[in-house]
């Protein structure tokens, strides 16, 4: 529990998942975005950017929490933060599992009405 709190500092493989994510998601998102609805490597990518936003996020604002915020409230910003992130990945699995897809949700944002 200790290096989910504190996980800008938890050590190598923490660091490892972080800089790799931004890979990870940089081909998972073109990848759900232009495969046909329903077919096997969107719902692979719909999954993936399901556990790669929020690790990614989670890990990233852990470093802005230690950059930022006064040593004295940390603890409880990074709790914060946890609950943050586990919303974040229930929201965007049932999304990406029973809704439209984080690629089909994107592209809402751009169809015209």
């Amino acid at each position: 529990m200790n290096k989910l709190l504190f996980a800008d500092s938890a050590g190598a493989p923490w660091q490892k998942v972080y800089s790799n994510s931004h890979y990870a998601l940089a081909a998972l998102l073109p990848a759900s975005l232009v495969s046909p609805q329903g077919g096997a490597i969107r719902k692979m990518a719909e999954v993936g950017l399901a556990a790669g936003i929020p690790a990614h996020n989670h890990i990233a604002l852990n470093y802005v929490i230690s950059d930022y915020i006064p040593r004295g409230i940390q603890v409880p910003v990074r709790a914060g933060v946890i609950g943050l992130s586990v919303i974040t990945a229930l929201g965007l699995t049932k999304l990406a599992l029973g809704g439209p897809g984080i690629g089909g949700a994107v592209k809402e944002l751009w169809k015209k009405k």
